[in-house]
């Protein structure tokens, strides 16, 4: 999704970039979900792995740049 998203935007250089993706889930043991990940080099690592299990707001839900 990122590596998407930067190519739309015709962002060259990726080095620093962060992105965010969260979601609200049903049935299970989790109520919602939120991954981020960091351009490190030539490498997505993830830098944070959330699950919860309340939901989140649902303005909060979907993909987003960090700053």
């Amino acid at each position: 999704m990122a590596e998407d998203y930067l190519r739309r935007r015709g962002v060259g250089e990726w080095g620093g970039l962060k992105f965010r993706w969260s979601e609200n889930l049903e049935g299970g043991m989790w109520a919602s979900v939120v991954v981020e990940v960091e351009r490190r080099d030539d490498r997505w690592i993830v830098t944070r792995l959330d699950r919860n299990r309340e939901a989140i707001a649902e303005s909060e839900t979907g993909f987003r740049a960090l700053p």
